[in-house]
């Protein structure tokens, strides 16, 4: 064998050997880096915790009571305002709670600090010190007016601010809903008893005239009536209820005969308060006390018929002016007015044209 063929069989040998030598060292250190990185995706760093980053508070708050208290403070003039039961919670995972409280009108400004970072209670001294009082000027309303509802909503839009040790400011917002419908009569009544209470204004009257606005000083009341028939064939309509007192002047009268037809026969329809409708004295009522010389004639008139000229007199019994409780109508019948058993006497608040009470003669 000469020089030049053993050579080559050396280096071919050399090679082999170290081939198989470095590919067991490779393998075994891959293994080690590959399992290394499948743990350290595994870990989760939580935000915060890396002395770098600081977290805000968690909060949560809100309303948990429907029962509310009316509050007055006489270093404010006597003006009362409404305090609401409510509940808040603050957390700081990476730290502590340095202030807490509402802000009522959202300039980012505590302004009822609470003393505890979880709680139900503002403050335990009284009933009322435990509500969150709201400022009459920061409740909003909205006007609702359908068949059903008529009346102001009122809500106010709050915030619960915590501030921890760091600084850093976690916020809630919270809108309340005041829990009762604000109905016409019950405005006035607050502003009465409770000037202003939920920022109620004069102004707000106004929204109410609409006569289908349910409850609203235009709308139609309701009366109940009783009828009874005297030996002169008179019958007495006596209103027993009406739930919402309006002007006669506002009333009509309309007697209807058995087949539901107006008597047209003379003043079987028309006003029952006295009143001038093209130029023409109009009106029942015997009892009017007003300074029109010719309406007093024509209550003198109506008082001194007999039903043959006015079937329909109208005596306002307590004088008011108004269609109340205790007030009468008297139907003439057969002796000198025309009406029947089974006639009806209808009574129409004009301004809606409904028909509010209707009375059966039997």
């Amino acid at each position: 064998m000469n020089k030049a063929f053993l050579f080559v069989i050396m280096l071919v040998s050399v090679s082999f050997v170290g081939c198989i030598e470095d590919s067991s060292e490779e393998l075994s250190s891959e293994d080690t880096t590959s399992e290394n990185t499948q743990e350290d995706e595994g870990i989760i760093t939580p935000v915060g915790v890396d002395n770098a980053t600081n977290m805000a508070p968690y909060v949560t708050a809100g309303a948990w009571l429907d029962e509310e208290w009316i509050i007055f403070d006489p270093s404010t003039d006597d003006e009362a305002r409404l305090g609401i039961y409510v509940n808040w919670a603050a957390k700081d995972f990476d730290g502590s709670i340095a202030n807490a409280g509402f802000d009522l009108d959202l300039d980012m400004n505590i302004d009822v600090f609470v003393g505890e970072d979880f709680g139900i209670l503002i403050s335990n001294t009284s009933a009322q010190n435990e509500t969150l009082e709201i400022q009459n000027s920061n409740w909003k309303y909205d006007f609702v007016n359908n068949r059903d509802v008529c009346g102001l909503i009122f809500h106010t839009t709050f915030a619960f601010i915590a501030v921890d040790n760091e600084g850093a400011t976690g916020i809630q917002l919270v809108q309340y809903v005041h829990q009762e419908r604000i109905e016409y009569d019950d405005m006035m009544e607050i502003k009465d008893n409770f000037p202003g209470l939920l920022g109620i204004t004069d102004d707000m009257e106004d929204m109410f005239d609409d006569p289908n606005c349910e409850g609203g000083p235009n709308s139609s009341p309701e009366a109940t009536f009783f009828v009874s028939q005297d030996s002169a064939n008179v019958y007495h309509v006596e209103v027993i209820k009406v739930n919402r007192q309006a002007p006669l002047e506002d009333f009509s009268f309309f007697l209807r005969d058995g087949s539901g037809s107006t008597y047209v026969g003379g003043n079987g329809f028309g006003k029952v308060g006295m009143w001038w409708m093209g130029g023409e004295e109009q009106g029942i009522d015997m009892t009017y006390s007003g300074e029109d010389e010719a309406l007093q004639s024509r209550a003198t008139n109506v008082s001194n018929d007999d039903g043959s000229q006015f079937p329909v007199h109208f005596s306002d019994n307590d004088r008011d002016g108004m269609l109340s409780s205790g007030d009468q109508f008297h139907v003439y019948g057969p002796s000198a007015g025309p009406a029947q058993d089974g006639w009806k006497l209808d009574i129409v608040f004009d301004l809606t044209a409904n028909i509010i009470g209707f009375a059966r003669l039997l």
